[in-house]
């Protein structure tokens, strides 16, 4: 992958910010809401994956938000997240048509070397649709799970529980990254 083709973790959060003024699902919001959160351990009550698909969720997701000078998706077990959500708070239909999208990509992506994964990638998010697309609704996933995990809120974006008297107007770079809360 060339440095143009290349998402910087800044382009990053700069999505990740124009993306939660849009709209997400009832499903990933009662998620959330209830606790769902990625975490060092999250049991999924109705498993819809198997390890295969587990596995290319994994791989997916780490894709999207990959190790650099942060642990990356899988680190924070973005997967298990996914898993959680789509297997106990999706609805019927939503989870269907989630599987539907896995199972096309499942038949090439995890065969596929590097060039073709990043091929299929960019394949999926040029994808025009009057409603939310697999992948779109992928990287939502992918995104709240990276971000609501402690890697992702304390590596990756600055959490500190009391972060202190209030300062306006702090130059960036004083700061150094965004906060968590």
């Amino acid at each position: 992958m060339d440095r143009n083709s290349e998402l910087s973790r800044r382009a990053l959060l700069k999505n990740v910010a124009i993306m939660t003024g849009g709209i997400l699902s009832s499903s990933v919001i009662s998620g959330v809401l209830s606790g769902a959160l990625a975490q060092e351990v999250i049991i999924v009550d109705h498993p819809v994956f198997s390890d295969d698909q587990l596995k290319l969720v994994a791989e997916m997701a780490d894709m999207i938000i990959p190790d650099t000078d942060t642990p990356g998706a899988k680190a924070a077990l973005v997967h298990d997240y996914i898993h959680a959500i789509v297997g106990d708070w999706y609805y019927d239909d939503e989870r269907e048509n989630f599987m539907r999208g896995l199972k096309a990509v499942d038949d090439h992506f995890l065969n596929g070397s590097p060039a073709e994964r990043i091929a299929i990638m960019m394949a999926l998010d040029n994808e025009k649709s009057d409603k939310k697309t697999f992948f779109e609704e992928f990287k939502e996933l992918t995104l709240i799970g990276y971000f609501s995990s402690q890697i992702g809120a304390e590596e990756e974006l600055r959490y500190e529980q009391y972060p202190g008297p209030y300062q306006g107007c702090v130059p960036f770079e004083k700061v150094g990254r965004t906060w968590a809360t």
